[in-house]
């Protein structure tokens, strides 16, 4: 029976997503078909949205009381632009037990709910996405390198969940992050392999997170580039080798924990780190 619960849950996921997508691809043809067009894609995401309630158990669907008929720009969770397409999803704490095609989704944050499954390749077609949370869940599997498709992405939030798998490079196609945070994934699975060197392409980020994962090999130089840095926690993993000189570079930096890792040698100079 958990199984059946799982699994029926996984397919909730997967058809929440699917069904992002599948609004998504209508949008390509709105600039062709014009008015009319439009409004038929205005009606294909409630749409969409309310087939995904339907694969959620019956508690779930109630947490959802208010999505049912037109108005959608009025249901919980839902945030819509002026021309009433669907913006921003939110439906962190709702307790879900089961959960890309809104074209205009500038933020979706499915945190701190009971989702399994993995992460699906698609979610890289949600190129207008600016922040993503899918933090405190049970979602396994790898990252997909189909991430790196996201290049608006300001906030990545992965973090206490069950990840397993390397960090993929593409990562580093994220030039707009200011906050990637990956932390946290080893109850069951574990993030591990190396910290990518692409890493050292995100030159806004503010926050990056990897702390109590598995991560191995030794701290990359090219990190040393991210100079708008402010809070940098890698503790809790199995890094080795010496940390870098280039670490200096980082002169915004306020935070800095390397605890709990098999890192040898003398510190540099930490001139970087802000003192009260």
């Amino acid at each position: 029976m958990l199984f059946f619960i799982n699994k029926l849950a996984f397919s909730s996921f997967r058809v929440f997503f699917f069904s992002l997508l599948l609004v998504s691809s209508f949008h390509v043809f709105d600039s062709v078909s014009g008015t009319f067009r439009e409004a038929s894609t205005r009606q294909k995401e409630p749409n969409a949205l309310l087939k995904w309630k339907a694969s959620l158990d019956n508690q779930s669907q109630s947490s959802l009381s208010s999505w049912d008929g037109n108005g959608h720009c009025n249901w919980t969770g839902i945030i819509c632009d002026k021309s009433r397409r669907v913006n921003q999803l939110n439906l962190s704490n709702f307790g879900l037990k089961g959960v890309g095609n809104l074209s205009r989704l500038t933020y979706l944050d499915l945190s701190s709910n009971n989702l399994p499954g993995y992460i699906p390749f698609e979610i890289g077609k949600l190129r207008s996405i600016s922040e993503l949370h899918l933090e405190r869940n049970i979602l396994t599997g790898s990252i997909p390198p189909s991430i790196g498709n996201l290049t608006d992405l300001s906030f990545l939030h992965l973090q206490k969940n069950m990840l397993n798998g390397s960090i993929p490079q593409q990562i580093g196609m994220l030039k707009s992050l200011y906050k990637l945070a990956l932390s946290d994934n080893n109850l069951l699975n574990t993030l591990s392999g190396f910290i990518p060197s692409s890493i050292g392409n995100l030159t806004n980020l503010i926050e990056l997170f990897l702390h109590c994962n598995k991560l191995q090999g030794s701290i990359p130089w090219e990190l040393g580039k991210l100079l708008s840095l402010d809070e940098l926690r890698l503790f809790g993993n199995s890094l080795s080798g010496f940390i870098p000189a280039e670490m200096n570079n980082l002169t915004s930096l306020k935070a800095f924990e390397v605890s709990e890792n098999f890192l040898i040698g003398h510190l540099p100079q930490q001139k970087s780190l802000k003192t009260s």
